[in-house]
């Protein structure tokens, strides 16, 4: 006798090696779903001694039973991305039936997505890789409960399928190297300077500093706004040194800013000085990604 264990991500599809076992009499384990055993309506026959069993749970006592005693067992295939699919449909039913999951907004997850984030990276400095896996999956579970409650939106709604395909579209893209037929090995500057360029292409950004994420920890944004204006030509002496010190224990209880604070205040000012002077020099007829250090020098301070 035969155990046939259908996928549960895809209970309808049926392996091909199970085919020739389900000509006969047919029997199921009590999760298949319905729509699963109508397939076999003409084959059902739940008290046959030599029936095929037919289930979607490994563990099922009957299934177990069955392979101890030493019967043949047929099996589908599973894919990768199998489990992140049996995840979004575990995040569909608690968007659909918890009730602490339907009142969830983008903005009420921010505190949870921020301590993710600090989790994992303190997974990865520590080297641990079971706990990277398990932040890995928390991780996993804010983009599938973003992706959800971005299903149920006015305007603009997407799923999680649409935030893969975009994902896989921009990774197409922005890597030519994937349709390479020789099996050289991959120059690396080649590959990041690819990226870039189409990278560029996709965003019309009329800044160089266009694209960084505000809400990014002050040290970071000063990081990321002064390695963006240094790769646009940016001279080191218009770089403030107010950018480069931060000063610690600021006293703040008479309304002053925290350190936090007035470092990010000053990187937003950076970045306004920084946009302006690329205006001015638009207006003259250069454009940002093509300003000389001198170009920088002459339209610093200066508005569009």
């Amino acid at each position: 006798m035969t155990v046939v264990l259908l996928d549960p991500v895809r209970p309808t599809q049926v392996p091909v090696d199970a085919v020739e076992f389900l000509g006969g009499a047919v029997q199921f384990t009590e999760e298949v779903p319905v729509r699963v055993r109508w397939l076999f309506s003409g084959t059902a026959a739940p008290d046959a001694v030599d029936a095929v069993l037919v289930s979607t749970d490994p563990a099922n006592p009957d299934v177990q039973d069955r392979i101890a005693r030493g019967e043949r067992v047929v099996a589908a295939e599973k894919l990768p991305g199998d489990d992140v699919i049996a995840a979004v449909q575990l995040m569909d039913r608690l968007r659909t039936l918890g009730g602490w999951e339907a009142q969830q907004t983008h903005e009420s997850l921010r505190g949870y997505l921020l301590e993710e984030t600090y989790e994992l990276l303190d997974a990865i400095a520590a080297g641990n890789l079971v706990d990277l896996r398990e932040e890995l999956g928390d991780l996993l579970l804010q983009v599938l409960f973003h992706s959800r409650i971005a299903q149920d939106a006015a305007e603009n709604a997407f799923d999680v399928d649409d935030v893969a395909a975009g994902l896989v579209a921009k990774l197409t893209h922005r890597s030519p190297h994937l349709g390479r037929t020789d099996a050289g090995p991959i120059d690396i500057a080649e590959q990041e300077r690819a990226w870039e360029e189409k990278k560029a292409s996709e965003k019309a950004r009329g800044s160089c500093v266009d694209g960084i994420a505000l809400s990014q920890p002050s040290l970071a944004l000063a990081q990321k706004v002064i390695g963006r204006a240094t790769k646009a030509g940016l001279p080191d002496e218009l770089i403030p040194d107010g950018l480069r010190v931060v000063h610690i224990g600021v006293d703040h209880s008479h309304g002053g800013d925290s350190a936090e604070d007035a470092l990010r205040r000053r990187v937003l000012d950076f970045a306004t000085l920084i946009r302006n002077a690329e205006a001015s020099a638009r207006n003259a007829g250069i454009e940002s990604g093509e300003m000389s250090a001198l170009d920088w020098i002459e339209h610093w301070g200066l508005r569009g």
